[in-house]
């Protein structure tokens, strides 16, 4: 134990000399600085958006809250001539089917900051209406598609699919250097072990550089506001760094594996880089692939079919309110045979998870940031349950609206009619209590041990053989 513990500290201060080494690191530290200020600039501007459509929806309220005083105040005004009542805010028609604006917000996490994710493909708020769900069903984020599909650098870009290529260049001379420099024999005569000694210098490498990436990380999102140092902020950084460490330990059992196959650095260098494009694009594009193609999702075509075709069905002379619920009634069907193949996919999705450490790590880390797939959905059915209570709350007062016209018979909007005053009672949207609790990590994610182990074991048998065929 004293020789390894020797070896380790004679090797790391021999890694600090190095001027490669050093200058590899310092290009790993910009790179994560700087996909920590996209991710930041990323989330504050969600952040402001979601403020602007709040303010938005408040003033709107505010503006016909005002203009419907001075109506019934005194409608005969001169401001008042061309009014239309279905273009207006103080009749009830007028309001809820087209001067309502209501919009619902998905809650930001702590450490939204940390991954992207999905965010930049769902929505952060949608605009709420009481005819239907189409208006926040489908909305996206409007940008480029080159855009979309190029994604965005952010820190969770940098860990998954950047940082293992720093460790792949920091460790791939373990023992490969030694074999070169014919030292394992002098090594071997003085006791030390070559499983021994590759796993501990391996480790030692990457848990230093990843102390060094996690102390950077915690420092410069305490000092740029990506996560503030409150009790939620300081526990989405420890499950963070959790991850990253897990992660950085099962590249370095990938690099001992690596070592252990290869008897020249050059050799372990194009291997390294192998393994890696086979792990972090080869195995998470035939993972989509095959999750596709085991569980596919009806065309978007036949939905939007299906939609006119239960529009040319139902009958003429409907309310609006009453035509959106018979026209979801029509649709219900496809819209379970879609909903039902979207679940199949994402339960297939989740249990075969494990079988891509890399795609695993990346939903982790969207997870801990609230912008994962899985809280979207959550969001989406508070949205309608919303919607819901929206649509009900209009529909009684038009039925209500709709009796006191016929008993007064207003010629213009009047009050006892057609005329709303009743603007703060109109549902706002709240996020249910499951939506405001600090996202934690998938529970997969213990997969990765099991990974770490199965290389270290896969490490020690192609050292026993390689020790074999030296001593024939």
């Amino acid at each position: 134990m004293k020789q390894i513990s020797t070896l380790i500290a004679y090797d790391l201060r021999i890694q600090l000399r190095e001027r490669g080494n050093i200058a590899l690191l310092l290009v790993a530290l910009l790179l994560a600085g700087f996909g920590l200020f996209e991710g930041t600039r990323f989330d504050h501007h969600q952040r402001q958006a979601i403020a602007a459509a709040q303010a938005q929806e408040t003033q709107a309220r505010s503006e016909a809250n005002s203009l419907a005083q001075r109506y019934f105040a005194d409608p005969g005004a001169a401001e008042f001539k061309s009014l239309q009542w279905f273009r207006t805010a103080i009749d009830v028609r007028g309001y809820a089917f087209r001067e309502h604006v209501g919009f619902a917000a998905k809650p930001q996490t702590a450490g939204s900051a940390l991954a992207v994710g999905q965010a930049d493909l769902l929505p952060a708020y949608v605009r709420v209406r009481a005819e239907s769900m189409q208006s926040a069903s489908t909305t996206v984020e409007i940008e480029h598609p080159a855009r979309l599909s190029a994604g965005r650098f952010d820190l969770g870009f940098f860990i998954v699919y950047l940082w293992p290529l720093i460790l792949l260049a920091l460790c791939t001379s373990v023992l490969t250097q030694d074999r070169e420099s014919h030292r394992l024999r002098a090594l071997q005569l003085q006791g030390v072990r070559h499983g021994s000694m590759l796993a501990a210098q391996v480790m030692a490498r990457t848990l230093g550089a990843s102390a060094l990436l996690l102390v950077f990380g915690t420092a410069a999102s305490l000092l740029v506001g990506a996560v503030e140092p409150d009790a939620a902020g300081l526990s989405a950084l420890a499950i963070w760094s959790g991850i990253v460490l897990l992660y950085s330990v099962f590249w370095g059992a990938v690099t001992i594996a690596i070592c252990a196959a290869c008897d020249n650095r050059m050799m372990a260098a194009f291997a390294g880089f192998g393994v890696w494009l086979a792990l972090a694009v080869m195995l998470p594009a035939a993972f989509t692939a095959a999750i596709q193609l085991a569980a596919p999702v009806p065309e978007r075509e036949r939905y939007v079919r299906a939609m006119r075709d239960a529009g040319d069905r139902l009958p003429a002379g409907l309310q609006r309110l009453d035509r959106a619920v018979a026209l979801e009634g029509q649709m219900a069907g496809v819209e379970s045979v879609f909903q039902q193949a979207r679940s199949r996919r994402q339960q297939l999705f989740d249990q075969t998870l494990v079988f891509s450490p890399v795609t695993l790590v990346y939903e982790s880390m969207a997870a801990i940031a609230g912008n994962d797939n899985e809280r979207h959905q959550r969001f989406m059915a508070d949205v309608q349950q919303h919607q819901l209570r929206l649509r009900g709350y209009f529909q009684s007062a038009l039925q209500m609206a709709a009796l006191g016209d016929a008993k007064h018979h207003c010629p213009a909007t009047c009050l006892g009619g057609y005329g709303f005053l009743d603007f703060d009672g109109v549902p706002r949207f709240t996020a249910s209590a499951a939506m405001r609790v600090s996202p934690q990590a998938p529970p997969q994610l213990a997969a990765l041990a099991l990974w770490i182990t199965a290389l270290l074991m896969l490490a020690a048998v192609l050292l026993a053989k390689k020790r074999r065929r030296t001593t024939r």
